[in-house]
């Protein structure tokens, strides 16, 4: 809906329902059933709706998004840039003032994706209509040190800023939170400091419930997927040092090939080819990118042998995975076991992991072993109607409602 026509609605505020306005983070304008923001709320809200029926979503979009047609949504359509790093620094304020206009709507929770954009998105909501409701948000990506080492200038002191006028702040690890806790001390006071600890606590995301797998794919290859961005933060450079050996080990000279072949799902032959190639003469046996279809991508997962994960980070690509039944060769890590439950494939060096992809080449018994255990984990534990209850607290409090058994 555009903002003329809500213009002309009528207020949409009732005794029994929450108003509740949503910043977004859009980062694939272009692709926006896999925009992992996309991805969360519309599960979200999804798993609330089977609980309550006292909420109501504002949702500002790029464009309309099928994923939030849910009765209890309201899309108005904005421009903002597509570079994401834009996206962050782009403020609309005409656009804002009008959505924030309590004549119109009276809002009764910001709930924030965005922590950079928050201070601007209060400031106006006070300053214009002095309107003062409570924020809570989740923080889909920070510009510390460790995501961007190089930076001269980042949107970091934004995140910080926009995080401390939130009664919540839900992030996907403490491991996440612990970091940033670290870095913000050499610029904060310890009060400072000690605000945010009450604020930023670990929120788990999902995986869709009607998307887990009921079996695994018991003749699933050749294919070893890293679907995930191509990054030293997700163990890049180490994975690619394991395939390197992993192929070495299992090299036939008289074929030219592997009884293996390597799949890249976000990287794309152009961008990833100098790199790549100083780790091998030879890249017909890579795969690049993924298709656009969510459902067709899950479904060639399934089709996958073994998956990778490297680093201490939580990923949503590696739910995607484990939701598929694809057993996942993961770096030991403080959350890991969270992520990967009873999967017996971590490892510590090179060597373990390459021991480890071998066995799930070569053993069909053991690979679909570890395939169930990871079904059987996420149906456990990943699943969003799990995972929804923590969303469920911080609106709750944001809104200052007391509930029990949530």
């Amino acid at each position: 809906m555009t903002l003329d026509k809500f213009l002309n609605k009528e207020p949409l505020g009732k005794e029994n329902i929450y108003q509740i306005l949503v910043v977004p983070n859009i980062t694939k304008q272009r692709e926006l059933s896999k925009d992992s923001y996309v991805l969360v709320m519309s599960n979200v809200i999804k798993e609330l709706n089977k609980k309550r029926k006292d909420l109501f979503f504002h949702m500002p979009m790029p464009s309309h998004c099928k994923e939030f047609d849910f009765p209890n949504v309201k899309q108005y359509i904005f421009n903002t840039p597509t570079f994401p790093n834009s996206m962050r620094s782009h403020y609309d304020f005409y656009f804002w003032k009008t959505i924030l206009d309590n004549r119109i709507m009276e809002i009764d929770l910001v709930f924030s994706h965005l922590p950079e954009q928050t201070t601007n998105v209060m400031n106006n909501m006070i300053n214009l209509y002095s309107q003062d409701a409570p924020v809570i948000g989740y923080s889909h990506w920070i510009e510390n040190k460790e995501n961007n080492p190089n930076m001269m200038v980042s949107f970091y002191h934004y995140n910080i800023t926009g995080m401390l006028l939130m009664k919540a702040c839900g992030f996907n690890t403490q491991t996440q939170i612990n970091d940033t806790l670290a870095e913000a001390e050499q610029h904060y006071s310890k009060q400072t400091i000690e605000k945010l600890k009450g604020i930023m606590r670990p929120v788990y995301l999902g995986f869709e419930d009607d998307r887990i797998r009921k079996d695994v794919n018991e003749i699933a290859g050749p294919y070893i997927v890293f679907n995930h961005r191509t990054h030293n933060y997700r163990g890049w450079d180490k994975f690619l040092q394991i395939i390197k050996k992993l192929r070495s080990k299992r090299y036939d000279p008289k074929t030219k090939t592997t009884d293996f072949r390597l799949w890249l799902t976000m990287a794309d032959a152009t961008t990833s080819k100098t790199k790549l190639k100083s780790y091998f003469d030879d890249l017909s046996f890579i795969k690049f990118g993924g298709p656009k279809d969510r459902q067709e991508y899950l479904d060639q997962l399934h089709n996958c042998v073994a998956g990778f994960h490297g680093g201490n980070r939580w990923a949503m690509s590696s739910q995607d995975g484990l939701g598929q039944g694809v057993p996942y060769v993961y770096q030991i890590g403080s959350e890991t076991k969270e992520l990967f439950g009873d999967l017996e494939t971590g490892f510590n060096t090179v060597d373990e992991a390459v021991e480890h992809f071998e066995h799930l080449i070569t053993s069909t018994k053991w690979r679909n072993e570890q395939a169930n255990l990871a079904l059987k984990h996420c149906r456990k534990v990943h699943s969003w109607k799990n995972r929804v209850r923590e969303f469920e607290k911080m609106i709750d409090e944001g809104l200052g409602v007391i509930k029990k058994d949530i």
